[in-house]
């Protein structure tokens, strides 16, 4: 009984820790500076304070390397040398601590920044992973390399030198396997600037791009200079996908100053959501200054992050430019629990607030001021055709243009700034997602995906060679049968002496229905064919156009 009751508190502890939240701070100041250093140290105090009320707060360290796409610690250089150690441990037999290693080392290769040394390291261990794991009859950490690599470079080879011609041998069947797959779009696009896309850590082009692969799952991540866009995985397996590398928040960022944020006040809302998504923390605290008139104020805001939403807003008066212990505990409890306190200032209006995506920019500013000039000529014909007429009807007529045209310039007016909870955005890069999910190409036809239409094709032409092949013995079965009906008559067409009647009319019978069987499968045959034509033509005319974008769209 004691016992049970032992493991039932230790499965309640593990439950209540797996269920606390992830909660990041972060200072937010408006662009290009960001965040002083007072700003920086009030952050240090409110997420001082949050830790000591609820768990879960991300170290600052660690906000910066996830931020900064560095999900290890560990160097190039360290996992080189520690890929000699694999090397010499398997050396000496012990395969077992050679694979746990090499795993090791995979994982945190695919937790560094891209580039070109780390990609050559990734493969370099996957392929001696997939060596080890055969040498201990794994198949499947074996299999799992292998997809890895011909996904990402079919034109991988081994070394011969160091890799053995049956290793060799099963790596091209796989790939062979690879090439059979179903092929994906992806369009990768970018927004602030353009930078490179790497798939699996290998360079593949500059945004924006659309890359045509085989379907599963890739590690995707984007670099600009000194930006990085952390990598992500998007799954290919069921539709071509499109993501857009938010390079304008990688600019944003100031890792030494909090970290925090240098966003704009109308694009803050959603910028902040977004840095929380690559945090990977359920809520995002910011701290942010204000100023009323010569009173300075700290500005305390609370998002979750994966609803989107602004929960609480607070402000406190700054005293001198920085603020008592007690102001810094009432700001954090008010924010974490929304406990009142006659120090904080409730800035929330109506509960929380769902944060949208931007919207695309006003791109109707140009054509508006045009069309004041037709409005102009309009109104002027009129007044010259007005004095003529007597009736007093006539006079109203002008007006109405007149009144018109304030209108028209109202509308030139460009709208006030948002606010934060509707941030204008910068750039339309984000390609239009169809309703249905798919990216539709250029030409494609909607609902008709090649992923389905290709295999498709070609289990049609598998039944038509084989319907052929049925009617062609058929025919040949029909041939025969006739010629040994032949042979039972003589010159006259009569049965020859000693020939048995049922066995010819056998003979014939069966003649008739070979015959029947190979026309219909002929015909069948033909129709099977010139399915597999048509969708062959379809499936073939989608990857030509495998440069459009289309699919789902989603922001990294």
């Amino acid at each position: 009984m004691r016992r049970a009751l032992v493991a039932a508190a230790c499965a309640l502890a593990t439950s209540g820790a797996g269920a606390v939240e992830r909660l990041g701070v972060m200072a937010v100041a408006d662009p290009p500076a960001g965040p002083d250093a007072e700003l920086t140290e009030l952050a240090h105090q409110l997420r001082a304070a949050c830790r000591d009320r609820v768990g879960g707060v991300e170290e600052v360290a660690t906000m910066r390397r996830r931020l900064l796409g560095q999900g290890s610690d560990a160097t190039l250089s360290e996992l080189d040398r520690a890929y000699g150690g694999a090397l010499a441990v398997y050396q000496n037999g012990e395969f077992d601590s050679s694979v746990r290693t090499l795993r090791a080392i995979v994982d945190d290769l695919e937790a560094l920044p891209e580039g070109e040394e780390a990609y050559f390291q990734w493969k370099r261990a996957m392929l001696r992973l997939a060596h080890a794991s055969l040498s201990l009859g794994q198949e499947r950490e074996m299999e799992r390399a292998f997809l890895a690599l011909a996904r990402t470079d079919p034109a991988l080879q081994p070394d011969p030198d160091q890799y053995s011609p049956g290793f060799r041998r099963r790596f091209e069947e796989v790939k062979a396997r690879v090439r059979a797959l179903p092929r994906r779009r992806l369009h990768v696009a970018s927004e602030g600037r353009s930078g490179t896309v790497y798939v699996n850590g290998r360079a593949m082009g500059t945004t924006p791009v659309t890359l045509t692969l085989p379907a599963g799952s890739y590690r995707v991540g984007g670099g600009a200079g000194a930006l990085r866009v952390p990598s992500f995985t998007v799954d290919l397996e069921p539709e071509d996908r499109s993501v857009v590398l938010d390079f304008a928040l990688a600019e944003a960022l100031r890792v030494n100053a909090g970290p925090g944020l240098a966003l704009a006040p109308e694009a803050r809302g959603y910028g902040i959501v977004r840095a929380g998504a690559w945090l990977g923390v359920d809520r995002l605290l910011t701290v942010s200054r204000a100023q009323e008139g010569q009173a300075q104020f700290l500005v305390g805001s609370i998002f979750d992050v994966r609803r989107g939403a602004l929960l609480r807003e607070g402000s406190v008066r700054l005293v001198a430019g920085g603020l008592p212990s007690v102001q810094v505990g009432a700001l954090a409890s008010f924010l974490l629990t929304g406990q009142s306190s006659r120090d904080v200032q409730n800035l929330t209006q109506q509960g929380p607030r769902e944060i949208r995506p931007p919207l695309p920019p006003v791109a109707e500013a140009p054509p508006v001021p045009a069309a004041p000039p037709p409005v102009a000529p309009a109104v002027a014909p009129i007044p010259a055709a007005a004095p003529p007429p007597a009736p007093g009807t006539q006079t109203p007529a002008p007006p109405a243009p007149v009144a018109a045209a304030p209108a028209v310039a109202a509308a030139s007016v460009p709208a006030p700034v948002r606010s934060i909870l509707a941030p204008a955005p910068r750039a339309a890069a984000l390609p239009a997602p169809d309703p249905a999910g798919r990216g539709l190409a250029k030409g494609a036809r909607p609902g008709a995906g090649p992923g389905w239409m290709r295999p498709a094709a070609i289990g049609s032409g598998a039944l038509a060679l084989g319907l052929a092949a049925v009617a062609v013995q058929q025919g040949l079965a029909a041939s025969g049968r006739y010629a040994d009906a032949r042979d039972m008559l003589g010159p006259d067409g009569q049965l020859l002496a000693g020939s048995d009647p049922g066995r010819y009319r056998d003979l014939r019978g069966s003649g008739d229905t070979a015959r029947r069987n190979a026309f219909v499968s002929a015909g069948v045959a033909a129709a099977f064919a010139a399915t597999a034509g048509v969708l062959g033509w379809l499936s073939w005319d989608g990857d030509r156009d495998a440069d459009a974008g289309g699919g789902l769209a989603v922001r990294f």
